[in-house]
């Protein structure tokens, strides 16, 4: 009997059951004369206070979704908002953030993208026997790429190579010497040559240095760009091992 995978959108039940269920929810909103009440300093009462604290940790919500992960907790969001009163507000609000909530609203919010790049990747694992240290490192190269982190990816990939290398031509791991200087060495450059690998193992320690250098001008390497180191990497590792 043939199996035929069934797709349904998890991400919308998910996040349907959230708006239900969490403390914070991204959809509440408040009159703007409310907001002008409590910001010129009239009396309100308690209910309309909860009220804007919810819309603010709504607003928040928001912001910390719509960063893509360029604020790392969600009291960041916070100060994305420039406005001179926000600490007299979180004082006198005292709002808590339900850090369960934002990042649970941050998963739902990329599972798609997450099943996606999960997929791409299914032929690119390597079948070979790799030592644990190596299998460490892979691992992190993979879920690094799955979750979208793609300059840890690449940066992983130049290390798994040189873990590889280190363990086929027995050099120790304490050794210090870089990927860019193994592959340099007489006997290893020749015998990668020989493997018609040098180039690829070259182009692995050249964009990994570039992207590295590139972070710092803000520029972060696409998704393409790491699923082709990723696949380097593999072809690396596979004929390394054979």
């Amino acid at each position: 009997m043939k199996t035929v995978p069934v797709s349904i959108e998890l991400d919308d039940i998910l996040r349907e059951r959230l708006d239900q269920c969490a403390t914070v929810n991204p959809h509440i909103k408040i009159s703007k004369k409310l907001f002008d009440d409590y910001m010129s300093g009239k009396e309100i009462s308690v209910e309309e206070e909860k009220q804007i604290n919810d819309h603010l940790r709504s607003k928040f919500l928001k912001i910390f979704l719509d960063a893509k992960e360029t604020l790392i907790i969600p009291d960041d969001a916070a100060h994305k908002i420039i406005i001179e009163d926000i600490p007299k507000i979180l004082d006198d609000l005292q709002i808590r953030f339900a850090y369960q909530d934002f990042y649970a609203y941050q998963f739902v919010d990329k599972l798609q993208d997450i099943v996606r790049r999960a997929r791409r990747i299914q032929g690119v694992f390597t079948k070979k026997n790799v030592s644990e240290p190596v299998k460490m490192i892979c691992r992190e190269a993979y879920l690094a790429y799955i979750q979208g982190y793609h300059t840890s990816s690449i940066a992983l990939c130049r290390s798994v190579v040189e873990a590889v290398l280190k363990d086929k031509y027995k050099i120790s791991p304490s050794t210090k010497w870089t990927l860019g200087v193994i592959i340099e060495k007489p006997h290893i450059k020749k015998d990668l040559q020989e493997k018609k690998i040098f180039d690829d193992t070259k182009e692995i320690k050249c964009r990994g240095n570039e992207f590295l250098h590139q972070i710092a001008g803000g520029i972060i390497p696409s998704e393409t760009s790491n699923m082709k180191i990723l696949t380097l990497t593999q072809k690396v590792i596979k004929i390394l091992l054979d």
